[in-house]
């Protein structure tokens, strides 16, 4: 089948940048892109009308937990811990997955992918899904969805404890519980690489830089250097681990993966903004520091700014990041899963960080969620329109509302757009959301769902919080309820 796609603006790719063609023609043949340009004489069996749209590469999610970020919503809001510079991790996000049942996890994850889908999102980075629902399930949701995925299995030779106060340390297992964990990452990759007509792409998941120890991860380079797959970790998150790691090794999160040898080309960092250097964690920098050597050794971070805008803090900034000469590549960590909203908070964020307009233009933001995603990945086929490239494309109305008048529909998508602009999303040449509707869920049902899992979660807070409070205690409702 031979799809073409007639645009008022197309992002297209030249071989070393994007380019605006006004008045362009897309045509995907099969699962990739057989043509780009101004006009097309061959034979199409499928023609889409985008003349008044900007058709676009997919968006790239570097990071995303899609089986348990929808708990989020509502709930973290307003919420933090003053002891834990108001991050939730170790208490409020604890007792919420705590309270998470075994069936709520596909729910999740469904409405995790649904949501990204419809926000133009067309290849996801997914930590966890595969540990919750087990492979054959996920890899099923994942099949069924038509999303291109990034995923695997976790690893780690550490858990976080607390007291109750707010004593949060590494409780280190043994090494021979990751090196297991590294044979389940073979045994996934040997089974699954390439499946789903190439959208299932096997990942090594490290947990967080202090719940792998230095044995681990000098294992876990030899585990990808020999699979040839890209790694992901959570490192420089917040300035509790930051603290734990100079306490543990008197080295910074980034110092330590440079000593292990983890960081690399492969290697793509969620969320990496607590750095030397950066204000909140009040720690200077050593020459080129955090950000110098995350340039040297040519490691992605995964800007993920939404959930830490929520807990009062932010990247310093966006911009800095790519002139210190690193890859920046866009994630959603929690509930909305939107990347247009992602995109925007990014590019709001750097220019607060510098108090400077022209930090984090629309530009730099959407080469990040398009061409940084695919360099942090490995992949040359992705993030980008041209010829050979695999097909996955989004098609945003650009005469709606939102986003008239548009003179520069770039700017129009960082700033202006939203998930209801969104009218076409194809993945591997394949149209899996058609005029706004998802194809492969049913949207309905789905948000029915989650409503119903998640009262049942928030009930279930008390069980598993450490001081045992109610949802409304650790959450509480922005308003009192009425009373006659």
């Amino acid at each position: 089948m031979t799809i073409g796609i007639k645009g008022k603006w197309v992002i297209g790719f030249d071989g070393e940048e994007h380019r605006l063609i006004r008045n362009g023609v897309v045509i995907i043949e099969g699962k990739h892109i057989k043509h780009v340009g101004k006009s097309y004489d061959g034979l199409v069996t499928k023609w889409i009308d985008a003349s008044h749209h900007v058709v676009s590469p997919g968006f790239i999610c570097t990071h995303c937990h899609a089986a348990s970020a929808p708990k989020d919503k509502s709930f973290i809001d307003d919420t933090g811990a003053r002891h834990f510079y108001m991050s939730s991790l170790g208490e409020n996000l604890s007792a919420l997955g705590q309270s998470i049942k075994k069936e709520d996890y596909p729910i999740y994850t469904k409405y995790s992918i649904a949501e990204l889908l419809k926000s133009g999102c067309t290849s996801v980075l997914e930590i966890g899904t595969v540990g919750t629902l087990g492979e054959e399930n996920a890899v099923k949701l994942f099949e069924d969805s038509g999303i291109r995925a990034f995923t695997g299995q976790g690893v780690s030779d550490g858990v976080w404890e607390r007291s109750e106060g707010a004593d949060l340390k590494t409780r280190w297992l043994s090494i021979e519980k990751g090196l297991k964990n590294l044979e389940a990452v073979e045994a996934f990759t040997k089974k699954y690489s390439g499946a789903l007509d190439g959208r299932l792409n096997p990942v090594i998941l490290a947990d967080t830089v202090d719940k792998c120890s230095a044995a681990l991860q000098k294992e876990i380079r030899v585990k990808a250097n020999k699979l040839n797959i890209p790694i992901t970790i959570h490192a420089a998150q917040w300035v509790v681990e930051f603290q734990n790691m100079l306490r543990m090794y008197r080295r910074t999160p980034i110092e330590f993966l440079a000593d292990t040898g983890l960081l690399g080309q492969d290697l793509i960092i969620g969320h990496g903004w607590a750095i030397s250097g950066h204000p909140l964690v009040s720690y200077p920098s050593t020459g080129a520091g955090d950000l110098g050597l995350l340039a040297e050794y040519g490691a992605t971070i995964s800007h993920d700014p939404l959930v830490f805008i929520k807990r009062g803090n932010k990247m310093h900034s966006h911009s800095k990041y790519l002139q210190a000469g690193i890859n920046v590549s866009i994630g959603c960590d929690t509930s909305p899963q939107d990347m247009l909203n992602e995109m925007r908070m990014a590019s709001y964020t750097s220019k607060l960080a510098d108090w400077d307009c022209y930090s984090g233009s629309a530009k730099d933001v959407f080469n990040s969620a398009t061409l940084g995603g695919a360099k942090g990945l490995g992949r040359t086929d992705l993030g980008r329109i041209s010829s050979n490239a695999l097909a996955d494309i989004v098609i945003i109305d650009m005469e709606t509302l939102n986003n008239v008048p548009c003179r520069d529909p770039v700017k129009n998508i960082i700033n202006s757009a939203n998930r209801s602009d969104v009218k076409h999303v194809i993945v591997n040449g394949e149209i899996v959301v058609e005029d706004g509707n998802l194809k492969t869920i049913d949207e309905k049902k789905l948000v029915s769902n989650v409503q119903k899992v998640t009262e049942a979660v928030w009930s279930r807070i008390p069980e598993n919080h450490y001081l045992k409070q109610t949802a409304d205690e650790v959450s509480p409702q922005s308003f009192k309820p009425y009373k006659d």
